[in-house]
């Protein structure tokens, strides 16, 4: 029953219950054959047919209640197969006509009662769980003793009273030779279904056998895809990594050879002031352009510290549109349409323009003369799942279109991979694209790319809106006066070299220094009688406190002091903090003006300072 659904269950059920209820009615009437009651006995057919209906009604009544209901509905199908057999007993007895009298003895009718009940709970108990073949013949054989045991409890309770010939008696019914043949012929026919239904599960069990074999060889095909895209994953994720190494070598050692090689001429040739002066002004422009790609490769990598504030994307759409036409030459359309609706964000203004100039330069790049370049903003309501990987919510949604050459599927494939490029050399380094892709993550939205060869391309991002207005913008930091007086400034920076500069840097503009390399001796210092007006702290510190808690610790233990956070990356949960902005925090690398810039504030009066950024 439990292989089939729908109308070959129904079948199975009724096929059950015949064989069942035709095998206790077949064990009565055997037994009857071999009753005497001291006179001829014959059988009545309306009667005796009635005693074969109930225990094939019951026993499909409790097999149906055991395998489709819960373990209660077992309990009542074995109640009613008990007293379903008792009763078809005592309807096979009602059946016997005789001349003797038969009487029945009350208690052995409850006793026959109560095994009937327990027999038939049992077995379907059984027949409910899975069971050995050992275990299944030894419940049959209980349970047809049981049947057997409750007949001949009832028999024992017969009273047969004998006397003298009853005139009104009229021989009817069949007489015991013609209901052995009716037995026997039931008996065969439990048989067949015995054979059928072994054949049936013969050849379940086959099929089920092939089924799970060819479920295991779709198990094992599964495996040896899964383990080849791991290695082809594990492989280009090294290929990935391979050209990350490589571009990040190449472009750091031709930003080096130019550091290197005039730091080397001046220090060989200082007398020479001029030519000293445009070779610290190259290495410095290559120590820029080194800043500039350290802060790429961690917008990729979605560690950039990201300065976000309240703005209206439109608005800073609309702003970088003088760029952007400055960016498309001449012979190319470009066509700028804002949505009507707000669309403000908790987003880093710069890194947004960013964002749009890098897509701005693709699109040109692609496009030849007479071309057309599209931008396009909008608010979209997305539902769960519309797009994978964002959550339902409102979103500003970006679109770039251009008529260029397109991309094909491949090249699609990769375009986000850092030092990737379709350029010719020179023409682009390979991550602005995957500068864009990490800022847009970063910010909690996704980016999508359409196109085809000759068909042009259009990006689409999606970033998440919020509701409200954006903030005023800031006014930017004055540029710095002459200080009102000197800083005694405690240095904590555990490079050595780093220190150095930043400590002629500190000397230059006037200040007194203590420089340490550590916390400990930091807090050692705080806690004497030392004059301070300023920590100056790197954020990451070598065994123990970081620079957040070193500031913590300090302004606890002298309320008064001014604290200077730096660092050139500080990981996630400490960018997070600094972006609450407890304190003043100035990125490295830095220049002394930028540096000082930072320090002026100090004088400044707050509600200037606050003003300032």
């Amino acid at each position: 029953m439990h292989a089939h659904t729908g109308f070959w269950r129904g079948a199975w059920l009724a096929a059950a219950a015949a064989a069942m209820g035709l095998s206790i009615w077949a064990m009565h009437f055997v037994a009857m054959l071999g009753f005497n009651p001291g006179a001829d006995v014959r059988f009545d057919v309306p009667l005796t047919l009635l005693s074969l209906v109930l225990p094939i009604g019951v026993t499909a009544f409790a097999f149906f209640s055991a395998a489709e209901r819960g373990r209660e509905y077992l309990f009542l199908g074995g109640l009613v197969m008990g007293a379903g057999i008792c009763i078809m007993h005592y309807v096979g007895m009602a059946a016997v006509i005789t001349q003797a009298t038969l009487t029945n003895d009350t208690l052995y009718v409850v006793l026959a009662f109560l095994v009937a009940v327990s027999a038939s709970t049992g077995a379907l108990l059984v027949a409910r769980r899975e069971r050995t073949f050992v275990q299944r013949a030894s419940a049959a054989l209980v349970l047809g003793f049981a049947i057997v045991g409750m007949h001949y409890t009832a028999m024992a309770g017969v009273r047969v009273t004998s006397g003298e010939a009853r005139v009104d008696f009229i021989p009817t019914g069949i007489d015991s030779i013609a209901l052995a043949i009716v037995v026997t012929g039931g008996t065969l026919f439990i048989l067949l279904l015995s054979l059928i239904a072994a054949l049936s599960d013969r050849r379940f069990e086959m099929v089920a056998a092939e089924k799970l074999a060819a479920e295991s060889r779709a198990a094992d095909a599964l495996a040896e895809k899964a383990d080849a895209q791991a290695a082809l994953l594990h492989a280009q994720r090294l290929e990935s990594l391979g050209r990350l190494t490589g571009g990040v070598a190449h472009d750091f050692n031709n930003l080096l050879t130019v550091v290197i090689g005039a730091l080397d001429i001046i220090l060989r040739h200082p007398e020479n002031h001029e030519r000293r002066k445009r070779l610290g002004e190259a290495a410095l422009a290559a120590a820029k352009r080194g800043e500039r790609l350290t802060a790429q490769l961690l917008a990729f990598a979605r560690r950039q510290p990201l300065q976000p504030v309240s703005c209206d994307l439109n608005e800073l759409v609309r702003e970088c549109e003088p760029l952007i036409r400055g960016v498309a030459h001449e012979t190319l359309e470009v066509n700028l349409r804002l949505g009507k609706d707000a669309a403000v964000a908790l987003i880093d203004p710069t890194q947004f323009e960013a964002l749009l100039l890098n897509l701005i330069v693709n699109a040109v790049d692609a496009t030849p003369p007479g071309g057309k370049i599209t931008i396009e903003t909008g608010v979209r309501a997305l539902t769960q799942d519309e797009v994978p990987g964002l959550a339902a919510g409102r979103y500003f949604q970006l679109d770039v279109t251009d008529t260029g050459q397109g991309m094909s599927q491949e090249v699609m494939s990769r375009i986000f991979e850092p030092f990737f490029t379709t350029k010719a050399a020179g023409k682009g380094t390979g991550l602005g694209l995957s500068q864009v892709y990490g800022f847009v993550k970063q910010s909690g939205g996704d980016v999508h790319v359409h196109s085809a060869p000759g068909r042009g391309t259009r990006f689409t991002i999606c970033l998440p809106i919020m509701e409200g207005k954006a903030e005023e913008p800031s006014v930017e930091p004055v540029a710095p006066r002459g200080q009102e007086r000197s800083l005694h400034v405690l240095l904590a920076e555990d490079d050595a070299s780093v220190a150095t500069i930043t400590e002629t840097m500190l000397r230059n503009l006037g200040h007194e220094v203590l420089r340490v390399e550590n916390a400990d001796r930091a807090l050692s210092i705080l806690r004497s009688a030392e004059p301070l007006d300023l920590l100056m702290s790197d954020v990451i510190m070598p065994a123990g406190m970081n620079g957040l808690e070193l500031a913590r610790e300090a302004t606890s233990l002298r309320p008064t002091i001014k604290v200077l956070l730096c660092s050139g990356y500080a990981g996630e949960s400490i960018d997070r903090a600094l972006a609450a902005g407890s304190w003043p925090f100035l990125r490295k690398p830095y220049l002394q003006d930028e540096l000082a810039a930072h320090l002026q504030r100090f004088f400044e009066p707050p509600d200037q300072r606050q003003r300032a950024g």
